[in-house]
């Protein structure tokens, strides 16, 4: 035996070296990145360079986020999104500033700070220590979100954000009321508004939620007097003396009704609000329904004939019906309320509904918004008799000063006890509740602030502007459109503390309350300089001088200042005006990405505002992203055991991975989040990052002397780079049509290929050639290019791993290129890659049929291969890269017109002994100092 036959061939490989980890421990590692981004000004640098190179922008405009609470999933799904695309665009070459953005007013941050303090009642605590508490609790959340934002690797101008409670974000606020004031879009008016008598302020639609909510369903009689009822019956066809089975005489129109009684006529409505009854004045009809007249008991009942049956329940069967009339024939009769000494007018509403209740709908205009419009079409009056808190006026009668909730149950035993309840129910339906303090909410008329949508075609205007916007998903445009075409006057003023005032006025000697925009410019520019707070603080002359304004009602000029402020959903509609319109920050932004529900809040605020001052909708692109639930697809409760904060979900399983998760789903739709569903993604990242790994531990000893010019590269080497390219190309489409998901797929695609058909192929050449040998210059060319465009277009989505893959290369490789974020996402080729990827694929599925055998396997077998001539020439062209492709010890090819279209192999065990050092079977021992292994190899360690 020779003496050589014990050699330990393994220090003459080229093993592996890299300190790329193979263990990620991203939780640990991630906060280092961020500070070496941070450092390295890694953001601004490459958008110095898009400038420099004269490129053009791409801006992405934060949607603001409340200052009131830790981030949650939902959160850091809509983040990374955001981040995502301002990623692509950066490496695209474009300049996209990224300002992110807190809305930093309103009630969520009053509640908040409110809780805070232990305060239950805002009123205690003087108006003025009460902002100045909210400012302070507003910062010390912006704080505690922005780290966290930072913390997921999202890239942004974070040391200057925009922030609603800025003085010059105060003073835009107020400057956009004056435009609007101007241009006659903002009037006070008295209307029927949503109003929370839980926080006791107006809302506006889009602070509304949709909850259960059980309530007394009643159905009550408004009797009508023997005149009022006489009036009625002469206009039902059929009503008379006979046909109502009795022999009382009933009067008709005009006739004395002394000593003449008929039976008791009542016109029957229905409501699941008895509290609003006594700011009852009308019942609305359909005016083209048929109303039929009842005879029950002794008593006669007018309702919707197709409500009837299930309307008077079992009384029905009884029931006769002795005459019919339609609404319209009715508008204008009386009948009496049920319980307050006046009239209830029978009128006409397109609303009134023939599904549910009587067809009679009680109408209290200052309880209704469609009320209120009934209200004012027929001159009634609008009573409202509960105040802020929810409790009843004096004009309530007999209910004053109870709670209307608690009113409930008193009106409707009050009802029964007077024989005005034909009956009652419990009945569960959605109601409207305030979306921060999930209370229910009522309609209350009171004098608000209102943005008028028709007033200079506004909201036609706006329908217009939708037409020219891009919506992903493609349904969002008629979505937001129904926002539009169905939103009610916006409501502007809320009657809060916490917020920009609007800086109107209260003549004291008419009580008018108007907007004069000179007054609102010159708050404006105090506003900029000190701050909202001195609309307070500061002497109304400084706002108002005495020689300047005047009351456009009565021309006095001793004035109060009103205490309203604008509705946050106002001041983050207005964010465009305030961040956007620099040369730095154009306006309009090319993208905004929000969650669905701002279609009827941040997309529509931002839009109404800029089509009324500007004309034109302040966005390009909406593309909205949905809901975060948990894995049963439930709505995701901390409570529950179910919810997750978005910091402790980092600090368990890193934000790459929760990165990777983000893209892994249809984040247009609702998704799924929970450990389940990260252990599977976490399986997709472990894989990449192998692949990635394996590609830097083989570039340990390569440097930009030893690459190989795309030309001169080996044939499999050539085609991996082509099919790269054809992967980068696609990856880079998708990302440009906002194809998060289909990105996501191609990379997993991706990492397979490779690692079943090319990697392992490069093994060999990799390992046991000589370190400067052509063929394994040549393959770590090829992965060099691989890599190289893999982490490029993998960046905007595995931000920590492709920096941390690319600060593993050498200096040298990096060049000039610092971070990931240097490199260019698109690289011109000119090549035809369809056609790479269809040879690729043949090559793969060879490589699949060759590993599917168990005996023999990989360097064990030699492959005899027929393949049709067309075919034989594609792979022959490949040289010893078909054998290596195939992971065999040796390939013989023929063409044969009788192959397979896909090629004929025979598999068998290879000829010779295997290499120590290589594992190729081969004659061994040609040289005599190494028995055990190849000619190759022993030429390599010779």
């Amino acid at each position: 035996m020779s003496e050589t036959d014990d050699r330990d061939y393994r220090a003459t490989l080229n093993l592996p070296q890299t300190e790329f980890p193979m263990r990620a421990d991203l939780p640990k590692r991630e906060p280092g990145r961020v500070a070496w981004w941070k450092e390295h000004g890694t953001f601004a640098r490459r958008l110095a360079k898009n400038k420099a190179d004269g490129n053009p922008h791409w801006i992405l405009h934060d949607g603001p986020p409340y200052a009131n609470g830790e981030l949650h999933m939902g959160h850091f799904l809509n983040m990374v999104l955001k981040d995502v695309f301002v990623k692509i665009a950066l490496l695209d070459g474009k300049q996209t500033p990224f300002v992110p953005g807190w809305d930093m007013h309103g009630l969520p941050i009053e509640l908040e700070t409110l809780k805070h303090l232990g305060i239950k009642d805002f009123h205690a605590i003087d108006p003025l220590e009460l902002r100045e508490k909210c400012k302070e609790r507003a910062l010390y959340w912006l704080d505690r979100q922005r780290d966290v934002r930072v913390r997921m690797g999202n890239f942004g101008d974070w040391d200057h954000p925009y922030m609603t409670i800025a003085p010059e974000f105060e003073a835009t606020i107020v400057e956009t009321l004056a435009a609007l004031a101007e241009k006659e879009q903002l009037y006070r008016g008295l209307r029927s508004t949503l109003w929370c008598i839980h926080d006791e302020t107006a809302l506006a639609e889009a602070e509304i939620e949709y909850e259960p909510k059980t309530s007394p369903s009643v159905y009550v009689r408004f009797k009508a007097t023997d005149e009022q009822a006489a009036e009625v019956l002469s206009h039902f066809v059929g009503a008379d003396v006979a046909s109502t089975g009795s022999s009382t005489v009933i009067p008709s129109v005009g006739s004395e009704a002394t000593g003449v009684e008929g039976p008791p006529l009542s016109v029957l409505i229905w409501t699941t609000t008895p509290w609003t009854l006594p700011a009852n004045v009308a019942i609305a009809l359909s005016a083209d329904a048929e109303y039929g007249l009842y005879r029950v008991g002794d008593e006669l009942l007018v309702l919707a004939t197709v409500l009837a049956p299930k309307a008077l329940g079992d009384a029905f069967a009884d029931a006769t019906r002795i005459g019919t009339a339609t609404g319209a024939q009715l508008d204008g009769l009386s009948v009496r309320h049920p319980f307050l000494d006046r009239d209830s007018l029978l009128v006409l509403a397109d609303y009134v509904e023939l599904e549910t209740g009587t067809g009679a709908v009680h109408t209290a205009p200052g309880h209704g918004a469609d009320d209120f419009e009934t209200g004012v079409k027929y001159n009634l009056p609008i009573l409202n008799p509960v105040d802020a808190r929810g409790i009843f006026t004096q004009e309530a009668g007999p209910y004053a000063g109870m709670h209307i909730w608690k009113a409930n149950k008193r009106i409707v035993e009050d009802l029964q006890a007077s024989g005005a309840l034909w009956r009652m129910h419990e009945y569960e339906h959605s109601y409207p509740h305030c979306w921060r303090c999930h209370n229910p909410v009522i309609f209350r008329a009171t004098a608000q602030w209102f943005i008028s949508l028709d007033m200079n075609h506004l909201r036609q205007n706006a329908l217009d502007a939708i037409a020219k916007v891009a919506y992903t998903p493609e349904w969002g445009q008629n979505r937001q459109s129904q926002m539009i075409e169905t939103h009610p006057e916006w409501c502007v003023s809320r009657q809060r503390t916490w917020g920009t005032p609007i800086p109107a006025l209260i003549c004291q000697r008419c009580n008018d309350s108007f907007l004069d925009p000179a007054v609102a410019r010159r708050a404006a520019a105090r506003f900029r300089v000190a701050g909202a707070g001195t609309w307070w603080s500061d002497p109304l002359e400084t706002f108002a001088p005495a020689d300047s304004t005047v009351c456009p009602k009565c021309g006095s000029t001793a004035f109060e200042r009103e205490k309203n402020i604008v509705d946050i959903w106002f001041e983050s509609g207005v964010t465009h005006f305030a961040v956007l319109g620099t040369p730095d920050l154009p306006w309009p932004s090319d993208l905004v990405l929000e969650g669905g529900d701002q279609y009827r809040g941040w997309f529509r605020s931002s839009l109404l505002t800029a089509v009324a001052v500007k004309g034109t909708a302040p966005y390009k692109h909406v593309v909205k992203n949905g809901w975060v639930n948990d894995e049963h697809g439930r709505p995701m409760s901390k409570s529950k055991g179910t919810g997750i904060d978005a910091r402790d979900a980092m600090e368990k399983w890193g934000a790459d991975v929760l990165r990777l998760w983000a893209a892994s789903v249809e984040f247009v739709d609702d998704v799924r989040f929970g450990p389940n569903v990260v252990g599977q993604v976490g399986n997709v990242y472990r894989n990449v990052r192998n692949r990635i790994r394996f590609m830097l531990s083989n570039l340990y000893d390569f440097g930009t002397t030893d690459v190989v010019p795309r030309e001169r590269l080996e044939p499999l080497d050539a085609l991996a780079c082509d099919v790269t390219d054809d992967f980068a190309d696609n990856v880079v489409a998708d990302y440009h049509a906002f194809g998060i998901h289909d990105a996501y797929l191609r990379i997993v695609e991706f990492d397979r290929s490779m690692s079943s058909l090319y990697l392992d192929a490069l093994k060999d050449p990799l390992y046991s050639r000589a370190a400067n040998d052509p063929r394994r210059r040549s393959a770590q060319s090829a992965l060099f290019y691989i890599l190289r465009r893999l982490l490029a277009v993998s960046a905007p989505v595995l931000s920590f791993t492709t920096e941390e893959a690319w600060q593993s290369l050498s200096e040298d490789l990096r060049g000039a290129e610092q971070s990931v974020f240097d490199l260019p996402l698109s690289v011109a080729h000119g090549r035809d890659t369809a056609e790479a990827v269809r040879r690729w694929d043949r090559l793969r599925g060879l490589r699949g049929r060759v590993a599917a055998s168990t005996e023999p396997r990989d360097f064990e077998a030699r492959v005899a291969l027929s393949a049709v001539p067309a075919f034989a020439k594609e792979l022959a062209a490949l040289g010893d890269g078909l054998r290596e492709a195939l992971v065999v010890s040796a390939v013989t090819l023929v063409a044969s017109d009788a192959a397979d279209a896909d090629g004929t192999l025979e598999i068998a065990y290879a000829h010779g002994a295997k290499c120590k050092r290589c594992w190729k079977y081969r004659e061994l021992g040609t040289a005599e100092a190494h028995a055990e292994i190849c000619a190759d190899c022993a030429s390599v360690v010779a």
